[in-house]
Parts: C-alpha cells; sequence; structure tokens
C-alpha cells in the first residue's frame, strides 16, 4: 500500500487507518518536535499532491473486508489539508464507507480558508493543534511557511468549532525551554478557555524529534493543566490495545510501515499493532538483517527508524 497504512493503535483514536495525501515531508510548518523529521517542502499550497484515483483504490480494497477500525485518520507524512481533492474524498467515505468515523490530524495553518473549511464539514473529529499563543514562539516551535501568523491558525480553529460539527480536539505540545513558559503557557490558556474545543489534550516530545529539541516530564505535564484550568483537559499518554495475531510476513510489512513514517519504541509497536513485545523484537531484528530499518536512541531509550528506498 502506498497511501494507506495500519490500522495502528492511537493513543488518541483508537484503532486509526492512517491515510497520507501528501508526499514526504511536505507542510506549511517545519515543527522542532516533528516525528516524520525535517520538511523537505514547505508550502501553503493547495494541489493533488497524490492521485485521488490511487487513494480511493487502496481504500477500497482494505476496506472489502469490512476490517475493525475505530477511525480512518488523514494524517501521515505532511499537513494533510494541502491536498487539493480532500473534500471529494471526505464525501465519497462518507456515501460509501458511511460506518466508518473520519479523523483530520492537521497544524491548523488552513483552516481559515473557505475551501478547506468546506472540505473538512464532514469529518467527525478534527484534532488542530495549537502550540503558541504569541507570534515569537510560533516562529521558534512551529518554524511556519512565509506569511503565516499564529492569529491565522487561531482563527481557523474558531471558525472549525463555529461554523461545522466536527468535534475538535485541540493539541498543545510542549517542547522544554520553548513554549513551557508561565507566559505563553498562560497565553494559551486564555486562548484555549476562549475557544472552548471538545478536548485540550496536552502532549510533549515522545519520539525522536526533527531537531534536537527535549520534552516535558509527566508530572510538568499536570502542572501545566492545573494552571490553564481547562475543564475538559486530557494529559496524553500511552494506552494498551487488544492483543492480535499476524503472520510474521504480514507483521513485518505492518512494523516497518509505522516506523517508517514515525521512530517508535518496540513497546509502542507491539500497542499500536496490539501483537506481543516478544512477536515485535523478532520482525525488527528480521528488519534489520534485510536493512530496512535501524535502532536509534533518544532520551536513553532504543527507538526502530524505518529506512525510506
Amino acid at each position: 500500500m502506498k497511501y494507506i497504512f495500519g490500522p495502528v493503535f492511537s493513543r488518541r483514536l483508537g484503532f486509526s487507518l492512517g491515510v497520507d495525501l501528501v508526499p514526504h515531508k511536505v507542510c506549511s510548518m517545519d515543527c522542532l518536535y516533528c516525528e516524520v523529521g525535517p520538511t523537505t517542502e514547505k508550502t501553503a499550497e493547495r494541489a493533488e499532491y497524490v492521485p485521488l484515483d490511487g487513494v480511493k483504490r487502496e481504500l477500497s480494497l482494505f476496506l472489502s473486508s469490512s476490517p475493525e477500525v475505530d477511525y480512518i485518520t488523514f494524517s501521515g507524512y505532511g499537513e494533510p489539508t494541502l491536498f487539493s481533492r480532500l473534500g471529494e474524498l471526505v464525501s465519497w467515505l462518507k456515501e460509501n464507507y458511511p460506518n466508518y468515523r473520519l479523523a483530520l490530524l492537521t497544524n491548523a495553518s488552513l483552516l481559515n480558508r473557505d475551501d478547506v473549511i468546506n472540505d473538512v464539514k464532514g469529518i467527525d473529529a478534527v484534532l488542530p493543534s495549537l502550540d503558541a499563543a504569541s507570534q515569537e514562539v510560533f516562529e521558534k516551535v512551529n518554524r511556519p511557511v512565509q506569511g503565516l501568523t499564529v492569529d491565522t491558525v487561531i482563527e481557523g480553529i474558531e471558525r472549525l468549532l463555529k461554523e461545522t460539527g466536527c468535534r475538535v480536539w485541540v493539541e498543545t505540545l510542549f517542547v522544554k525551554g520553548i513554549n513551557d513558559s508561565p507566559q505563553e503557557i498562560d497565553r494559551i490558556g486564555e486562548v484555549i478557555h476562549r475557544l472552548s474545543p471538545h478536548k485540550w489534550q496536552i502532549n510533549t516530545v515522545a519520539r525522536p524529534p526533527a531537531y534536537g529539541v527535549e520534552g516535558l516530564s509527566y508530572e510538568d505535564l499536570r502542572q501545566i493543566a492545573e494552571r490553564v484550568g481547562y475543564p475538559a483537559t486530557e494529559i496524553v499518554a500511552r494506552s494498551k490495545a487488544r492483543k492480535r495475531k499476524f503472520p510474521f510476513s504480514q507483521l513485518k510489512e505492518e512494523v516497518y510501515r509505522i516506523v517508517v513514517r514515525r521512530p517508535c519504541p518496540v513497546e509502542e509497536i507491539a500497542d499500536a499493532l496490539g501483537v506481543l513485545t516478544e512477536e515485535v523484537e523478532e520482525a525488527v531484528e528480521s528488519l534489520k538483517r534485510e536493512g530496512k530499518v535501524k535502532e536509534v536512541i533518544y532520551g536513553g531509550e532504543p527507538y526502530v527508524k524505518g529506512l525510506s528506498g
């Protein structure tokens, strides 16, 4: 499969079938913490970056067996709303596969646009990022395309809440020494209270980032939650999936499809796929021998990283 991956167990969405709508790594930002890696094409230009017919073909093939998934999620290599035919894909899925819920992971950079708001109206859950409330910190942590402001991002999330029926779960990812000052936390908190999203999910650097930044502790995140005092706050933490059984060849393929998009510890891969840690370790060793993955150390913990090509 070229455009879909998983389903994997997401900490926020349960079993999620991922859909890549842009190539690696086309995005409107170059966030310090990005687990996918540095942005190679920074743009705010919408286009059909991947063929819509190809995406439909893969989805039809996968969904033909009525697999158990909680969400079909637009995410992956870059910013999904850059895909100019997103609205057509949403309509097609709702018409042909109405039993599946749709989710969108977005940096919220284009949500202020009429065409993008119209495209996402049929999506069940939208998870926009808001990592800063001041332009100075926004530019430090998110490194946006030229001309993009934090006010534009906030305006887009506001439109999403007011003009669509989507569930909106705003995520703030805190980076040590960048957006975690008391002043910036208070500014972000003021915006969150004003916007009143269905959830405010706070997170931190948990995987090898694009650039050399560090995360906060769980206790730090708990204190931020208490300081802001937003009632619907959730500290994102690892969850456990149900246990499943894969043929070894399929397990190797699933492991590779996860780690080529984002480095993960073996335990998290096991959680994601709902299999035993020992099974993942065996698959990883086989992939290492084939030269498809390597081990990297981040925060003293080993991560499995996929090698593309």
